[in-house]
């Protein structure tokens, strides 16, 4: 004999969340809550249309637990399953497993965790990083606040220049690295600024006179000369771009009738150093042509 049906009992699982978990005041879950798995049985057709209406509204199927009477431990909390559909026959377990533990509070100073390297050529002034603020309140199972961290990202690829960024605060296990669950920080978010600046280089600049005054009538300037020509200038790539010549004390030659050699200090502009604080100028006094020089005293 060959039996046939048509429309034969069929049945289908559904994995559900527990819908919006209320525990006792002063007390938290540990962990997360398990998921329950439940069975729906019915004829072919009927747990056709019964899927065919879950998946337009996942609400028609859902589970709540009752956490009344649940202590600080272990708990086997009772799950009730909902089911609209009188032709679907629902195989769910009556509880579930959950911990849970006192509730609390702790402080946590935030730290920085960099993601990414910095472009070539450019660093972080990590003295001037700051965090606002530095510290946050975390709330969440008591037993769960030894080996904990608060930490933000800040991503670094392509910063060139100082930044704000405003990353979400993440508690997670110290050691193992990873978030603790029904772990908030308040607030949630902080301000962080790091400074993005250009390294340093060093480039041979050449060093530059001045002179100021007249020599005596009948002479004139006839060369200037200064030793050494260049040095080497130590700042930021932007600066030093925009630097042509290193400037000096000017060399006064008011009334000379004979070469004025002085020693100078060469002046280099705001966050630039040399490798040499001072230059030698000779200046060079000679008659001038077709001029009678003045008498001498």
């Amino acid at each position: 004999m060959v039996a046939y049906a048509q429309n034969p009992t069929q049945s289908k699982g559904y994995t559900l969340s527990i819908d919006r978990p209320t525990v006792p005041t002063g007390l938290v879950i540990v962990g997360g809550l398990p998921q329950v798995a439940v069975t729906a049985i019915g004829t072919a057709d009927n747990l056709h249309s019964f899927d065919l209406q879950i998946r337009s509204n996942p609400g028609t199927l859902h589970a709540t637990a009752n956490f009344a009477g649940a202590r600080v431990g272990k708990n086997d909390v009772p799950v009730r399953v909902s089911n609209a559909d009188p032709n679907i026959t629902l195989v769910a377990p009556s509880s579930i497993p959950v911990t849970l533990d006192e509730l609390g509070s702790t402080t946590q100073t935030v730290s920085i965790e960099r993601v990414h390297a910095l472009p070539p050529g450019y660093h972080e002034q990590v003295s001037a990083t700051t965090i606002t603020p530095p510290t946050v309140k975390v709330d969440g199972p008591k037993s769960q606040f030894a080996g904990i961290e608060a930490v933000v990202q800040v991503d670094l690829d392509g910063l060139q220049a100082p930044v704000t960024a405003t990353p979400t605060v993440v508690i997670r296990d110290a050691k193992t690295k990873k978030p603790v669950p029904q772990m908030t920080a308040t607030p949630a978010q902080v301000s962080v600024k790091l400074v993005i600046q250009a390294d340093a280089m060093t480039v041979p600049k050449p060093v530059g006179w001045t002179l100021t005054g007249q020599p005596a009538t009948g002479y004139r300037v006839s060369n200037v000369q200064i030793a050494p020509l260049e040095v080497q200038a130590t700042g930021l790539q932007n600066t030093l771009a925009g630097l042509v010549l290193l400037a000096t004390d000017p060399v006064d030659v008011t009334g000379a009738k004979a070469d004025v050699i002085k020693t100078v200090t060469i002046r280099p502009p705001v966050g630039v150093d040399v490798n040499q604080k001072t230059a030698q100028v000779h200046v060079f006094i000679s008659p001038a042509p077709g001029v009678s020089p003045s008498p001498g005293p």
